[in-house]
């Protein structure tokens, strides 16, 4: 099969017509109209309906679209791994993280891996929605969840916990909780999430038996660190993931409760799409954030 006729092809079907794809393959519309011709003639199918103004696929034409986009895929990461095996990693990479888990994990260990890879450049976003990264362009995302996404490769970072935490001036007010019933006693800064806009359950693991809490209480909040700022200014007790309250803990303005009881965990992983020559630059910064977080959770 020829090449040429391939590029022309998958040219043609993204730019939807011939002229675009002549100006990105440099050569003549006539030019590319021959080659698609040729590629119709060999394969005995017809691939686009034909207009004046435009093109557009036929059936078949998108079947055999999928499959030639695939292969200049492989020759570009072919080209790629050739050109970029002996490199050094460098250039502008995009990165994707959950807000606070970012802002409190991920931008440290990014602001050492830059000191140890000065040649690249990360750009990083920083939120809690969803992203596609195909089409967004990102190079790598951190997130915290299952997410499942079939484009997507994705490796373990580890876990996080959920806690319940309150200040030592509001537990010195209040009896202290010593199982999850305790808490119905107690006021608990609730967490609303952005999403379904519905106060988040407080889940324990007790006995193989799971106990669900309902919070109530006369806050409700949808920002995990503002629950966090409530709680060190004694307004009552939170139940977050255990990265949010870590400082807080060591400084003495929080403490742990019912810590002897199991909460749910949610995995942490550094994801990246599947099917492509990974980049140096990419490669580098998920097995840096790998060592990182495996360091971290000695």
């Amino acid at each position: 099969m020829d090449l040429g006729a391939i590029a022309a092809f998958v040219s043609a079907a993204e730019g939807g017509n011939f002229t675009v794809a002549a100006t990105k393959l440099g050569i003549s519309a006539s030019g590319v109209s021959k080659a698609v011709s040729r590629l119709e003639n060999e394969m005995h199918v017809r691939l686009f309906n034909r207009s004046t103004r435009s093109l557009s696929l036929t059936a078949d034409g998108v079947a055999l679209y999928q499959r030639c986009r695939q292969i200049l895929n492989d020759l570009d990461d072919a080209k790629l791994a050739m050109s970029q095996s002996q490199s050094a990693p460098r250039g502008r990479l995009r990165v994707s993280m959950p807000s606070a888990f970012g802002r409190s994990q991920v931008i440290p260990a990014v602001s050492e891996f830059m000191r140890e890879y000065p040649l690249v450049r990360v750009d990083a976003s920083v939120t809690d929605r969803y992203v596609d990264v195909v089409e967004e362009g990102f190079d790598v995302i951190v997130r915290i969840g299952d997410l499942p996404d079939t484009r997507m490769v994705a490796r373990s970072l580890g876990v996080t916990r959920f806690v319940v935490a309150a200040s030592p001036h509001y537990l010195q007010q209040q009896p202290r909780p010593e199982k999850p019933e305790d808490l119905r006693h107690h006021n608990c800064v609730s967490f609303i999430s952005p999403q379904t806009r519905r106060i988040t359950d407080w889940i324990f693991l007790q006995n193989e038996q799971r106990i669900v809490h309902i919070p109530v209480g006369t806050l409700s909040l949808d920002d995990g660190n503002a629950m966090v700022a409530a709680a060190i200014s004694h307004f009552g007790i939170i139940y977050c993931q255990n990265y949010l309250i870590e400082s807080a803990v060591k400084e003495g303005k929080l403490e742990r409760i019912l810590s002897d009881i199991m909460t749910p965990e949610k995995p942490v992983v550094v994801m990246y799409p599947q099917n492509r020559h990974l980049s140096p630059k990419v490669r580098v910064f998920v097995d840096f954030m790998f060592d990182y977080f495996a360091s971290s959770n000695k």
